[in-house]
């Protein structure tokens, strides 16, 4: 992010009474924005962008709750229980204890200092309505006014979809959406009263309603992919129907994002692995990687980077105390799959004398964080897998293929062979094992997609329950449940008795 623009914006006269506490936001900064070009560059500050639901580690326990990780004897009795570990949360998810995180502490996705969805809304709603009440405009002032407040919105509804789908329920379209989810709050005014929540069907119509409106004025491309380009909102429209399950939707939008950006050229925004090598082929794990296509392969502007938002990125490596799962290995064609190659090594793996002392000898870890960025918010590849599972839910089965065919050209061994058509479901299948093989170990994006896959009930990609084995045991949550649910943190519902929700007592440690 461009260094200049890294400055926290803060508005005159923002006073954080108790009675506001659910934001828990402390201001930092003494530049007061005045101009239209001042509340732009409030959209550069990096809170916005680096910590997208993480805790004080920069990692998550969502990660621990997917099929993508598991996790060891030793790591867990040791790494996390005896050595006290700070962020014992992501044990207790992956063990499905609840509750996973201290009730009473401060909750890193919701809101703390600069950390968490609410604390991104303080900068989102300001700039909003920061640019309306600017007087005077010049013709340049009202084209970066709209590009700017569209830019907020379409962030801000980005921000709040995640929000919903993690603090609530499984969305089942046309179904009962009416359990009260989180609030959806649009104004910087904290004297306003506090806003109820919303049901999450509530909060899929909001969210529907910040990103149309903000399509329009969306820039054609954006000064740095923390920022909503026109194709980034398209792909957010994309995302959000496949969850309403409105696939003629996704193929709409994907089709508008891939078409403006790639064109009849996809290397424009994909990257040849075939292509890739080692800057220290003696020691894989440290090495980074060169492409002659260009620089940035490891930096957040790289060609397939379409929307950055941070990510728990050493999610699967020993020294984070987890490892990629056996079945996620599994799903990859080791010898042809260069993804397999450049991210998942042998190396050693966790080692310790406490509790008697553990080792787990070698073990594959993942290794994608220091060789291409990771994100949770979109690449091309992803965008291009999602026009390929609209076009295989409409049993466009034809394009699905070529769709995926053309992503694993960039992804697979020259010569591999091409896929050919089957039925529906076996398309279907083979479109979303490449998006589960292409998207992050960790981060949000693999637990969302169990969330909506769940619906889905007999189908081969659907699955109920997650099991996970620690030594001897096993622990096995249900998605369509509390297992999959956070809870807001009594430091937020002791402020809000208008919510109705009780206070959590239920003992952490």
């Amino acid at each position: 992010m461009k260094a200049r623009y890294l400055s926290i914006y803060i508005l005159a006269g923002m006073i954080f009474t108790s009675c506001h506490k659910y934001l828990d936001v402390k201001p930092k900064g003494t530049l007061i924005p005045t101009t239209v070009s001042d509340f732009d560059h409030m959209l550069d500050n990096a809170g916005t962008v680096e910590f997208y639901f993480q805790d004080n580690n920069r990692g998550s326990l969502i990660s621990y709750l997917s099929d993508n990780m598991e996790v060891t004897e030793g790591q867990a009795k040791a790494g996390f229980v005896i050595a006290n570990n700070p962020n014992i949360g992501r044990y207790y998810a992956h063990i499905f204890r609840q509750p996973y995180t201290d009730p009473n502490s401060n909750d890193y996705f919701w809101a703390t200092g600069s950390q968490g969805v609410y604390s991104q809304m303080m900068y989102f709603n300001n700039v909003i309505k920061g640019i309306n009440n600017v007087a005077n405009k010049s013709a340049a002032d009202q084209d970066l006014a709209a590009s700017a407040i569209a830019q907020a919105r379409a962030a801000r509804g980005w921000a709040y979809f995640s929000l919903n789908l993690l603090y609530g329920p499984v969305y089942k379209p046309g179904g009962n959406n009416g359990t009260p989810t989180i609030p959806y709050v649009t104004s910087p005014d904290l004297s306003e009263p506090m806003p109820q929540l919303s049901t999450s069907e509530q909060v899929m119509q909001l969210v529907a309603g910040d990103l149309h409106a903000a399509l329009p004025d969306l820039p054609p491309s954006a000064s740095w992919p923390s920022r909503t380009s026109k194709a980034a909102g398209q792909t957010m429209m994309a995302y959000y129907h496949l969850f309403t399950q409105k696939y003629d939707s996704v193929v709409y939008y994907a089709n508008l994002a891939w078409t403006s950006s790639a064109g009849a050229d996809p290397s424009k925004v994909l990257y040849d692995y075939n292509l890739f090598d080692w800057t220290n082929p003696a020691n894989l794990v440290s090495s980074l990687i060169t492409s002659p296509q260009d620089l940035f392969v490891n930096t957040v502007n790289n060609r397939e980077m379409l929307l950055y938002r941070g990510i728990d990125m050493l999610a699967g490596q020993a020294t984070q105390l987890s490892y990629p799962s056996a079945e996620l290995i599994a799903l990859f064609d080791q010898t042809n799959d260069l993804r397999f190659k450049y991210y998942f090594i042998s190396a050693p793996g966790y080692k310790t004398t406490l509790g008697g002392g553990y080792d787990d000898g070698t073990r594959i870890s993942n290794y994608r964080y220091n060789k291409m960025r990771p994100t949770d918010g979109f690449t091309y590849p992803e965008l291009l897998l999602m026009r390929a599972e609209g076009y295989a839910r409409t049993n466009q089965l034809t394009l699905a293929i070529a769709d995926l065919n053309t992503l694993r050209q960039y992804r697979y061994k020259t010569g591999t062979p091409q896929l050919a058509a089957g039925t529906q479901d076996q398309v279907i299948q083979a479109v979303l094992d490449e998006r589960r093989r292409e998207l992050p170990v960790g981060g949000i994006k693999r637990f969302m997609d169990l969330k909506r896959f769940v619906l889905e009930t007999g189908k081969p990609w659907s699955k109920q329950a997650i099991t996970h084995h620690v030594g001897g045991e096993t622990f096995t949550g249900r998605i369509d449940s509390k297992d999959f649910i956070l809870n807001i943190p009594n430091t937020v519902l002791k402020y809000n008795p208008a919510w109705n929700i009780p206070l959590d007592t239920r003992p952490f440690q």
